[in-house]
C-alpha cells in the first residue's frame, strides 16, 4: 500500500480515485489497508496505469519501469493502452500533413472503401518502385 500512496502522491491523485480510473471498486484500497493482497489481475491494471511493473508494486523491484506504453481515455472514460505500432501511427499523423489528410479523408469511409483505397496506393508504390529499376 506504502508504494500505491507513493505512486499516487506522485500522480496527484488519491489512491480512491486511481482504482476508479483502473475499473476497480473503490473498496479495494480499504481492502489493502487492512493487509489484503490485490490479485494479479488487479496489480497488472495497476501497473499499466501507473507504467510500472507488477514486480515494483510488490516491493519486489527497486527501479521503476519505463512506461512504453500511452494511455489514453475511451469515450467512456475507461484507459486504453497503446501499443508501440499505435503511436507510431500518431506519431506519423502528427509529423506527416499528407498522413493526416489521408486519415482525414478516410473517416467517413466504409471498410470496402479502405481496402480499395489501399489497394490502390500499394499499386502505386509497386509501380514507382518498377521505375527506381
Amino acid at each position: 500500500m506504502d508504494i500505491l500512496s507513493r505512486l499516487c502522491i506522485e500522480a496527484h491523485i488519491s489512491p480512491y480515485k486511481a482504482c476508479e480510473r483502473v475499473g476497480l471498486n473503490r473498496s479495494a484500497v480499504a481492502k489493502w489497508k487492512k493487509g489484503a493482497i490485490p490479485s494479479g489481475a488487479t496489480l497488472n491494471k495497476i501497473a499499466e496505469y501507473f507504467g510500472v511493473s507488477v514486480d515494483y508494486l510488490l516491493g519486489n523491484e527497486q527501479k521503476e519501469k519505463p512506461a512504453h506504453n500511452v494511455q489514453v481515455r475511451d469515450e467512456n472514460d475507461n484507459i486504453v493502452v497503446l501499443d508501440d505500432e499505435t503511436r507510431n501511427l500518431i506519431d506519423s499523423l502528427r509529423k506527416k500533413p499528407e498522413m493526416k489528410m489521408l486519415f482525414s479523408v478516410s473517416k467517413g469511409a466504409t471498410k470496402e472503401d479502405i481496402i480499395k483505397a489501399v489497394k490502390i496506393i500499394e499499386a502505386l508504390k509497386d509501380k514507382g518502385e518498377e521505375g527506381d529499376r
